[in-house]
Formats: C-alpha cells, sequence, structure tokens
C-alpha cells in the first residue's frame, strides 16, 4: 500500500521511490497495542452453543491482564505517537474526580472494579472488616449524583466541576466508591483519557502490588500512584484464610 496524492497518482520521496504507508516496523508497533487482552470468566444469564469456544466468555468486553501488557510508546503513521493528541496524565487537575467529564459506572452490589484488576477476595468485607471501602458522605455533591435520590443509572458523567466533601477531600483520586448499604450500591470511577510517559525525571521507588513478589518498581511521584501504606498488610492472606473456614 502506498501514499496517494490528492490526484491519486502515488507520492514519492526525494529519490522517486514509491512512499508506503506503513512498513512490517509499523505493523509490529500497532500489534503491541493489543497486549494484554483476556477474555473474562464464563458466567450465567447468556446462551451457550455447543462450540469449540464454549469455554470462552464471547459476551463481556475483553479486560487487561498487566503483566501481559507491553508499556512502551507505539508510533502512529504520521511520525508520532499513538496518544499525541491527549493530555498527559501528570497534567490533569487535582482531584480529577470530581472534574467535569468524570465517568462512573454502576458496579452493583459487587465492590470489585471491572475496568481495574484487584484480588477477588477484597469482596469478602463481611468477612473481614478491615477492609477500606470508600463510602461517599450524603452531604457531598458527588453522592447525590450517583444515589439521584435510589434511582441508579447504569453510567453517571459529571457535567461539571464538584467540590469535595468528608473523605473525598482527603484522597487524590478513587477507585470503587460506595453510595449505599443494605444493600450495598457501588460505582467505579472511569477517569478521562490521558497519556503515561514510559519515561520520565524524578522517579521513585514504590513496593509491588503483590508483596511476594522480589524487587519494587517504579512510579512518577507527580501521579497518584503507590502502594498501599496503611492497614493490614496481611489483609489479602488473613481474608483468604477466613473465606476457607466458610
Amino acid at each position: 500500500s502506498c501514499s496517494s496524492s490528492p490526484d491519486g497518482t502515488p507520492q514519492r520521496d526525494e529519490h522517486g521511490r514509491i512512499i508506503q504507508v506503513y512498513t512490517n516496523d509499523d505493523i509490529m508497533s500497532f500489534s503491541r497495542a493489543w497486549t494484554g487482552f483476556q477474555a473474562h470468566k464464563r458466567r450465567g444469564n447468556y446462551e451457550n452453543e455447543e462450540s469449540s469456544t464454549r469455554h470462552r466468555n464471547l459476551l463481556d468486553p475483553l479486560y487487561i491482564e498487566e503483566s501481559w501488557r507491553d508499556r512502551f510508546p507505539k508510533h502512529d503513521l504520521t511520525g508520532g505517537y499513538i496518544g499525541d493528541t491527549y493530555p498527559l496524565c501528570v497534567d490533569m487537575p487535582g482531584k480529577a474526580f470530581l472534574h467535569k467529564g468524570a465517568k462512573y459506572l454502576l458496579l452493583g452490589s459487587n465492590p470489585l472494579p471491572e475496568l481495574m484488576v484487584d484480588h477477588p477476595d477484597l469482596q469478602h468485607g463481611d468477612l473481614y472488616l478491615d477492609i477500606k471501602r470508600m463510602v461517599l458522605d450524603p452531604s457531598s455533591n458527588l453522592y447525590a449524583e450517583l444515589y439521584n435520590e435510589g434511582e441508579y443509572r447504569a453510567v453517571v458523567t459529571l457535567t461539571e466541576n464538584l467540590y469535595c466533601a468528608g473523605n473525598e477531600c482527603d484522597v487524590d483520586t478513587v477507585r470503587v466508591v460506595q453510595v449505599a448499604t443494605n444493600p450495598d450500591i457501588f460505582y467505579e470511577y472511569v477517569p478521562l483519557p490521558c497519556v503515561h510517559q514510559a519515561f520520565y525525571e524524578g522517579g521513585k521507588q514504590i513496593s509491588r502490588k503483590d508483596r511476594d513478589d522480589e524487587g519494587v518498581m517504579c512510579a512518577d511521584p507527580k501521579l497518584p500512584a503507590a502502594s498501599a501504606a496503611c492497614g493490614n498488610q496481611d489483609i489479602i492472606a488473613s481474608v483468604k484464610s477466613r473465606s476457607e473456614e466458610h
């Protein structure tokens, strides 16, 4: 495939050679953008046809397995990089979860996010009370938007900037927020698209997500990214042990 001029004739470089739209290098770069995608496990409430794919969930969107993901930049076909038109994540405003355009997805009674990966045992708040939930203050504007007088919406997008209230003022960002109890109702925060730089100045070491893994990770101190620094560090093992007892 070659680049074309407005009149349809092939474009040529200064040596008279036809300019290709893309090369194998471009194909390899774009292919890395698709790494890490994984199908969700099978679930109920949909038909299951007998076929070679009967053991796969073909209904729900794929999720990204972070350990399989290629994290480095991917160039586009115009001499730049995919994501060049998006803002840098370090330039996003503080408490972006309260800003216009922030999106929230209804999770129902399950506190585990769908677009991020948390350990499945963290849903057992009834077995281990030290699990901390981000419970919104009923006086907050965000609570009013999500609770909506008990008429929960599947997707909520903020149409204006909101002031923080209660524990919202104490955090930089959120993952999942709880808006009701009996029954529990949770929403997952979906940040606006932005670009993380693969290389940056002033990186800091943080603990790995799984503390049994050796080594540390590098993080940008300008971003709200860090390992948990409070609470029971053995919470996963404790919850798992209690789950097995039940």
